[in-house]
């Protein structure tokens, strides 16, 4: 969370990336694993392809570091 601190932790987080894209994730906060999100994978490809396409671009909307945030592969 380090490098998004308009959240106040990984809960913040997940509501607000489920509010602005539609990715259903949960925190990490619920498995005793504070600072990151879960997301489940079995869906079909596609539509992993988009889940990923818009978690990265809220993660570039919300970044804030000295350096560039990184890219996401989400052609892979």
């Amino acid at each position: 969370m380090e490098h998004f601190p308009e959240f106040e932790n990984d809960v913040e987080f997940t509501e607000r990336l489920i509010a602005e894209q539609s990715v259903f994730c949960l925190p990490a906060t619920c498995f005793e694993y504070p600072g990151f999100f879960r997301v489940v994978i079995t869906a079909p490809e596609e539509m992993m392809m988009e889940a990923c396409a818009r978690i990265q671009e809220f993660c570039e909307r919300h970044y804030q570091g000295s350096e560039v945030a990184q890219d996401l592969e989400c052609d892979k």
